[in-house]
């Protein structure tokens, strides 16, 4: 791109960005805000709570299934026998031979490839926790385990198949859907496999951190950006219209990436969550203004009146994404058609599924190159990861790198 066309784009940006973070809230019925005023700090706290609550469902669902398993062991050590016949062994829930004592599941044998970098030791992460795999075995006692290293030809094999994105990876056979365990709450925490033999579980539905990204996203035709394409630091955005937390956050970020410039380029991925009704609709009305360059000044809009479309119907909320096509000066021809035609469906889906892929199930969620950030983040914190990011890409050290060298000086000279 030529310096002159470049210095056009980025004044054109610079105005997007102006617009968004001037525009106040706009509520047709003046309805209260849903987070109340509250600060991105409070909303933070709030949303470690909710995690905390989160990690809690998860681990009630595995101590669910631990009791399942420890009373079909119980009500098998009733029966103890010695030298059962085939037919015997048939009503048998445990018996005893060759000084080792065999007990009896209802359930088929579920194989387990725990995905590893064994060999990594700057990757400590990359290992599952041994308590993890203790209290696998007990939620699914049928269970055959195998650890993969990532860098074996099964490894790049099972990367490629089950399209996996983070380490440790944890891929179940499709016999655990047959599980009791897997038939309880436990659904919740697992994704299909692309070609469907396989379940993959989602380890920071657990509250367990992601040791490395075996891949990254990437910016794919059509997806809205800010900035150049081959900037050093690329930030995604994987965001929902109709949250209010990404609606807090919106203006933040785009802020902070222009402050930014030349530096960054910022790419937004939807992630319509199923219980925002209406956030699907949306993010077909923000995807069809980019048709016609107003994908920002759109978003901006819709995240500003979402308390408002947010309690819509589908036909309701879709008058008045044209209404609001006609406040921001498009050719309401062209997007009513767009619109109607749901003509980037295809799109928003392929960006939910590659959120899915990362095991993302909230928003806002952020990508800066490589580090993962789930929720809001403080507009400090947020310039602190990103300059991080740019001093890495030119060779500098990092603030934890200095700190750490200044902590390794320390020790030597004790």
């Amino acid at each position: 791109m030529s310096k002159k066309k470049k210095n056009k784009k980025n004044k054109k940006e610079n105005k997007i960005v102006a617009e968004v973070v001037e525009t106040k809230n706009i509520s047709e019925e003046n309805e209260e805000d849903f987070l109340e005023g509250k600060t991105i700090d409070e909303i933070i706290e709030e949303d470690k709570v909710n995690k905390k609550v989160k990690n809690y469902i998860a681990l009630i669902i595995l101590l669910t299934g631990l009791l399942i398993g420890s009373l079909l062991v119980d009500v098998g050590q009733l029966v103890t026998k010695k030298g059962y016949s085939p037919h015997a062994l048939k009503n048998a829930r445990i018996f005893s031979l060759d000084g080792k004592t065999w007990v009896a599941y209802d359930e088929p044998i579920v194989e387990l490839k725990i995905l590893t970098d064994s060999k990594n030791k700057d990757c400590p992460g990359c290992q599952l926790p041994p308590e993890v795999i203790d209290v696998l075995k007990k939620v699914v006692p049928t269970l055959v385990i195998k650890e993969v290293d990532v860098n074996s030809p099964a490894g790049q094999e099972l990367v490629k198949n089950d399209h996996l994105k983070s380490l440790p990876a944890l891929v179940f056979s499709k016999d655990l859907e047959k599980t009791k365990f897997y038939n309880g709450e436990a659904k919740a925490i697992f994704n299909k496999a692309k070609d469907g033999n396989d379940y993959i579980l989602n380890v920071s539905a657990l509250g367990l951190p992601v040791g490395k990204y075996i891949e990254l996203p990437t910016i794919k035709e059509g997806d809205p950006i800010i900035g150049q394409k081959d900037a050093k630091v690329k930030i995604f955005l994987f965001s929902d219209h109709q949250c209010p937390y990404c609606a807090k956050f919106f203006s933040d970020i785009l802020k902070v990436a222009k402050e930014f410039d030349g530096q960054v380029v910022l790419v937004y991925k939807d992630l319509p969550l199923e219980f925002h009704q209406q956030s699907k609709n949306a993010a077909l009305a923000a995807r069809c203004a980019k048709e016609q360059d107003k994908f920002w000044q759109m978003s901006n809009r819709l995240y500003k009146t979402q308390n408002t479309w947010g309690k819509l119907n589908d036909e309701q909320a879709n008058k008045f994404f044209k209404k609001q096509a006609v406040s921001l000066k498009m050719n309401p021809e062209d997007f009513n058609k767009c619109l109607d035609e749901k003509k980037y469906e295809k799109e928003i889906n392929n960006s939910v599924s590659e959120a899915q892929d990362f095991g993302i199930t909230g928003t806002p969620a952020l990508f800066i190159n490589d580090q993962f950030v789930g929720g809001l983040v403080p507009t400090q914190q947020l310039k602190q990861i990103i300059q991080g990011e740019i001093d890495k890409q030119n060779g500098k050290k990092t603030e934890g790198e200095k700190e750490q060298a200044e902590k390794d000086k320390t020790s030597e000279n004790k």
